[in-house]
């Protein structure tokens, strides 16, 4: 009898976590019917241009009637947006860890870094073209270089927000800092840091895009910009909508990714 409670509670939280997870799928799809509602009744009232502001139904049909030339470009699009988001984070968080591991490095390297991420990547990415050519490198420089910044800050907050009682406790217990650093604050860092990678996600994106307006002969950057000189408004909100669901789901593997290796935080026991 024992046997089979076990069973029945094993499954019944089983058919919870199936069913949270499903309701979970249900709000970001009740988000985007919402929004897709709201713009269809503005189109029904106002009745503006379709070269202003087209119906939801022709942007859609147009993603489905260009798919090849929108996969495409997409395929260059998304490789530097991955690109450019794994190199932020290889840089970001060893550089944080540096920073908070050496007090030298952090007066030294810190104020570069905040001066660094206040210019404008748009000012940037001129320089990049003309120091790397006109090609795949500098929009994946310019991508990294936006997604960089939140990364690190996040890495650092996270090694230096451990609580004190537990670093006094280490050194009452006489652990070395490596075992320190491996068993508390790194640990303790993680949450921070996926905080960090999913700003960096949406600004990997916008990187991708400000760079291909710059410096490209294809991608979906480079669309918006020849849609934009021929007025052709559809299939520049159909590159926007893929756009939305791209950065959403880089953010929901990330939170995927987060889930399985922060599972005992708190921010994920709900």
């Amino acid at each position: 009898m024992a046997d089979a409670g076990i069973m029945l509670s094993h499954r019944s939280e089983r058919s919870f976590g199936g069913a949270a997870r499903f309701k979970g799928l249900l709000w970001p799809l009740a988000s985007a019917a919402l929004a897709l509602g709201i713009w269809a009744l503005v189109v029904i009232l106002a009745k503006p241009a379709p070269y202003i502001l087209p119906a939801p139904w022709d942007v859609l049909a147009r993603i489905w009637t260009d798919r090849s030339l929108l996969a495409s470009h997409g395929l260059v699009t998304m490789a530097e947006i991955l690109a450019g988001l794994l190199i932020s984070i290889v840089i970001a968080i060893p550089l944080g860890i540096a920073i908070v591991a050496v007090p030298t490095a952090e007066k030294l390297l810190y104020p570069i870094v905040v001066a660094f991420n206040a210019i404008p990547k748009v000012a940037l990415a001129p320089l990049f073209v003309v120091w790397f050519g006109y090609g795949f490198l500098p929009r994946v420089l310019i991508t990294s270089s936006i997604a960089f910044f939140p990364i690190l800050v996040s890495t650092i907050s996270g090694l230096v927000g451990i609580e004190p009682d537990l670093l006094r406790l280490a050194r009452v217990l006489r652990a070395h800092k490596f075992q320190v650093f491996l068993r508390m604050r790194l640990p303790h860092a993680l949450p921070s840091i996926f905080a960090g990678i999913k700003v960096g996600t949406s600004l990997a994106v916008i990187g991708g895009i400000i760079g291909e307006f710059v410096a490209s002969d294809s991608g979906w950057g480079y669309l918006l910009v020849q849609a934009s000189g021929t007025l052709d408004t559809t299939i520049m909100f159909a590159v926007v909508i893929i756009l939305a669901v791209v950065a959403s789901c880089l953010f929901s593997a990330v939170g995927l990714i987060e889930r399985m290796m922060v599972s005992w935080h708190a921010s994920q026991r709900s």
